[in-house]
């Protein structure tokens, strides 16, 4: 229950902040937005009305919309077809421009506040009646040495407590900001499930500042932009496997938040689901600016088919390309989400 209440308020935090973008845009180009939906319809209730606009709850907790006024009806007063070519195109980038924001958020408080070092090793868990417990050691501790090599990942450590099996050695740990030592003996024959000494590892938070959380946000973001539009040529060219490559549902998603829940939850940290949350908010982006009818990416085609020719293509016909773009969309949609259950994906362990 909690995996899937966490899972409706990242994607319908994400759907909501990508209409909330189209929505403050059009308003400050002067577009009159009718509706702002919370959730997808059928409707519920209207909950109350702000500046002409009806502000309503819908019964799909996905995420919401925007219906702005004279949306494919250039003759509609303060309407979106009737505005100019740079309030049509600003109003429309700005949703996936939101996305990019959320993203660029995500990754930047990951890397601030749940970034794991992966240089040094913390002690996450003490098994009872273990030589970790009967030697003083606590969950929290940051081991730096090992009789007297140096402790900078799992391997180093591992290394000298299988060397020493039955034998005395002393562990250096970083306790609260103070150095102290510890006398722990390994297990030649202990449980299967704690190991020699009884200690569950991770790795404590990478301490970085504000600008550099800033620049591994920014980074993060040109790598997925990168990777996203070198996908299918890497596809074609067999670099990538084709069941990486596959679109995901919302099943898909769920299933990938879960799995980066679990991983969280035995860190102690959500590095990874806010990783995941800005991947999915940059796909978001960059897949609705696809030049599809539709799709924000398709409307601005004809914005810019306007824009060249100097003359725009008919309401109706343009109207009719986004009825059966959308159309097509659902298809694709079912498609996907029927994909996730018969074919489900298969996440690492």
């Amino acid at each position: 229950m909690n995996d899937l209440l966490l899972f409706l308020v990242i994607l319908g935090g994400l759907i909501i902040g990508h209409e909330l973008g189209h929505f403050v845009a059009a308003r400050a180009r002067g577009v009159r937005i009718e509706e702002f939906g919370l959730g997808f319809p059928p409707r519920l209730m209207t909950l109350f009305r702000a500046a002409g606009t009806r502000v309503t709850l819908n019964l799909i907790p996905l995420g919401g919309f925007v219906r702005p006024a004279g949306e494919d009806d250039p003759t509609v007063p303060d309407g979106l077809a009737g505005a100019s070519r740079p309030t049509r195109a600003i109003v429309l980038l700005a949703g996936p421009a939101a996305n990019l924001l959320l993203g660029f958020l995500a990754f930047t408080i990951a890397f601030k506040f749940a970034a794991p070092d992966p240089q040094r090793v913390l002690i996450t868990g003490i098994a009872a009646g273990s030589p970790a417990e009967s030697s003083g050691l606590l969950p929290g501790d940051i081991i730096t040495s090992a009789n007297g090599q140096a402790v900078t990942n799992f391997d180093s450590l591992h290394k000298v407590v299988i060397a020493n099996a039955d034998k005395a050695i002393q562990l250096e740990v970083i306790r609260q900001g103070t150095t102290r030592l510890f006398t722990v003996t390994p297990r030649s024959d202990h449980p299967e499930t704690e190991g020699p000494i009884g200690i569950t590892l991770g790795n404590p938070i990478l301490q970085v500042g504000w600008s550099r959380s800033v620049l591994y946000g920014v980074e993060s973001i040109r790598l997925q932009i990168d990777n996203l539009i070198h996908l299918p040529t890497r596809l074609l060219q067999g670099q990538i496997d084709p069941e990486e490559a596959r679109v995901s549902g919302l099943k898909g998603m769920y299933d990938m938040l879960v799995w980066a829940g679990e991983i969280d939850r035995n860190a102690q940290r959500p590095f990874v689901t806010l990783n995941l949350v800005g991947v999915i908010s940059i796909g978001l982006a960059l897949a609705n600016l696809l030049p599809f009818p539709a799709l924000d990416g398709g409307r601005l085609v004809f914005v810019l088919y306007e824009a060249v020719f100097r003359r725009r293509i008919a309401p109706r016909y343009e109207g009719w390309a986004h009825a059966v773009g959308f159309l097509l969309l659902l298809i694709l949609m079912a498609y996907v989400n029927i994909q996730d259950f018969t074919d489900p994906l298969v996440l690492p362990r």
